[in-house]
């Protein structure tokens, strides 16, 4: 019974795909012990290659023996196991961050690694129907808008998939003693210090027991129709994030007349997807954030928007741009005296080629010069003061107001790099080459090209 009701949701939701490689996330207690269980019944009917990870918060001195109880498991049972283990308490501290909300993040970090490296199709996690009702009742404490009451996504990017999200722990406990099953307690899960605890152990059997003993089936039912509405909202993002983003280099940009046209409500979602797709830690995002980006955009702010994980948003010249953090560099300068690749301040590769004007590859991230005309030795550097730009049929022009005009924002303009020739300015890196030293066709052709360090 407890299966044909897994089964139905995974044939409901499209969980999974017959052949699907998945990864099944085994903390040892009792829900991961059931999800394991239920996996190697269905494998040969999904035709499944399963692999189980371990992640071992170093919360507890003894918390190796729940690593050791999942290997002995996965080995009776000839599955690949991946042990993780990472100081979570000491990673909180550092980033000051929740236990809990430190712990998820380093968690769903590495599901997301293991996935991409290995070819995984699916994640497959143990939340439940219990598991949904308290994550509902945590956002409501915390502050949400309409899709926080969506609860625990049943699915979340066709990876991260939750096959017993509508099923209860009590079925889940049923199923476990029913197929004579063991498991670790983790003793964390009683205490009280969490506020996660709070809600399972104290709020929600007093409103059990003083207003609706049906209040976790009522949530669900309410977090099914959120969860179908937001899911129509989504795919309508997502069709116009697809017209509206653009990139330059690793940031993202965003058209800013258009993105104005958009309801709020479908502005903020697209600002997640962005957030998905420069991996900014989505669980350290809060309801400031969103509002102040949309101050940004309303001018009622002039920016940078500080984000989580290092990131910012800016405005530029018919744009919103998102990018990782820039710190101010201190001033540097780089002799060039042959090809190769040369190590910038910023611990990105410079790298000094010649090439055939046929293989110019234009993106951001490359500037191509005449080979005749810039000759070794040569200058990188970043700006310093008193610094101009000679622009033909102009004069001299302060570097200062050539970025003005250029719309390069304040806190990027010590990362732009200057190439120096002969005592002179003859570009800027991604705005301008001295026409003199552009290449011509059919010419050698000196390339400069940036890489991020590996």
């Amino acid at each position: 019974m407890f299966i044909n009701t897994i089964k139905q949701a995974i044939e409901k939701f499209k969980l999974l795909q017959k052949g699907d490689r998945v990864l099944l996330a085994i903390s040892g207690g009792l829900d991961s012990v059931a999800l394991l269980e239920v996996f190697c019944l269905l494998q040969k009917e999904y035709k499944l290659s399963l692999f189980v990870s371990h992640y071992d918060h170093k919360i507890r001195k003894n918390s190796y023996k729940d690593a050791m109880f999942v290997y002995q498991l996965c080995k009776q049972k000839s599955i690949p196991f991946f042990y993780t283990a990472s100081p979570v308490p000491l990673y909180a501290k550092r980033e000051k961050l929740s236990l809990e909300m430190a712990g998820r993040e380093l968690r769903y970090r590495l599901w997301y690694f293991l996935a991409k490296k290995y070819d995984l199709q699916r994640v497959a996690l143990a939340h439940h129907l219990d598991d949904l009702a308290e994550e509902v009742f945590l956002k409501i404490i915390r502050g949400t808008g309409k899709r926080g009451l969506s609860g625990i996504p049943i699915k979340r990017e066709d990876l991260i998939i939750r096959p017993f999200l509508f099923v209860s722990k009590e079925e889940i406990r049923r199923f476990v003693e029913e197929r004579g099953l063991k498991w670790v307690e983790d003793p964390t899960n009683n205490d009280l210090r969490f506020v996660r605890n709070k809600v399972r152990h104290l709020l929600i059997p007093y409103l059990e027991q003083n207003f609706n003993k049906n209040i976790k089936q009522n949530l669900k039912k309410v977090a099914l129709i959120i969860a179908e509405e937001e899911e129509l909202i989504e795919d309508l993002a997502k069709k116009h994030y697809e017209k509206l983003k653009s990139f330059d280099g690793k940031n993202i940009r965003l058209k800013l007349y258009d993105l104005k046209q958009l309801s709020t409500t479908l502005r903020k979602r697209i600002y997640f997807l962005v957030f998905q797709e420069i991996n900014l830690p989505l669980f350290r995002v809060s309801f400031s954030h969103i509002e102040n980006l949309e101050r940004l955009l309303t001018k009622h702010v002039k920016g940078p928007v500080y984000l989580p994980g290092d990131y910012i948003a800016y405005r530029g010249p018919g744009y919103l741009a998102f990018s990782k953090k820039v710190f101010n560099l201190p001033f540097f300068e780089l002799e060039i005296k042959t090809e190769g690749e040369y190590l910038l301040p910023n611990q990105e590769i410079l790298k000094v080629y010649k090439i055939k004007t046929s293989e110019i590859k234009k993106t951001p991230l490359v500037m191509c010069f005449s080979a005749k005309k810039l000759s070794f030795p040569f200058i990188i550097r970043n700006r310093k003061p008193g610094d101009k730009v000679f622009i033909p049929s102009l004069g001299h022009k302060k570097l200062k107001k050539f970025f003005q005009e250029k719309g390069i924002p304040h806190h990027l303009r010590d990362q732009v790099l200057i190439i120096e020739h002969e005592g002179k300015i003859i570009a800027v890196w991604g705005i301008y080459i001295a026409p003199a030293y552009r290449p011509k066709e059919d010419e050698e052709v000196l390339v400069l090209e940036v890489f991020p360090l590996k």
